[in-house]
């Protein structure tokens, strides 16, 4: 009986190779079961120095003047927040990261949405959904801004891939942390 380990909701658990097979007849061994996890899911989170406002100056732009991983980031045409943007990363990676979804409609809360459209170099995966979301921390002696970034990988991204995305989005905090204090 071949094991194949899927990880669901922080629990390993096991499910069989084939349900025909299996005598134990369990939910676990369902494929359709198995269709439905993905563990393609990375979120991060920091609290940045700094105001609501602040801070959502910086990211709304997607310009990303305060990242050193990028070297430029360029809006297609002029839609408004919503839309294509190029960003082009110091390793020479060119990207194009679609806006699909603005929020400011929570007085303490802002959120940013999108989707990747292409890659040169390809990437390994085939499609890739981040947000970002700022919230407000309203009490503290200083002005603050927790701020979410979350992607949902599609389910073939490998696990170096996700890895890739945590510490990426640790420089993402860092550098902005670090251009604030300026």
């Amino acid at each position: 009986l071949k094991l194949v380990w899927l990880k669901f909701a922080s629990v390993l658990s096991f499910k069989c190779q084939s349900r025909a097979s299996c005598p134990c007849g369990h939910w676990v061994c369902d494929p359709v079961f198995a269709m439905a996890v993905n563990t393609g899911y990375v979120r991060e989170s920091a609290v940045i120095p700094a105001s609501l406002d602040t801070v959502w100056g910086l990211i709304l732009p997607m310009n990303f003047k305060f990242s050193k991983q990028i070297s430029q980031a360029t809006r297609e045409g002029d839609s408004g927040p919503l839309g294509a943007c190029n960003v082009c990363y110091v390793d020479n990676t060119v990207q194009t990261v679609r806006v699909t979804e603005v929020s400011e409609r929570l007085p303490n809360t802002r959120s940013i949405g999108m989707e990747y459209v292409a890659s040169d170099p390809a990437m390994s995966y085939a499609a890739r959904m981040d947000t970002i979301v700022l919230k407000a921390i309203t009490c503290s002696e200083a002005p603050a801004t927790y701020v979410e970034f979350s992607s949902d990988f599609s389910s073939d991204a490998t696990m170096e891939v996700l890895e890739d995305s945590k510490f990426k989005k640790h420089e993402f905090f860092k550098d902005l942390s670090a251009f604030l204090k300026k």
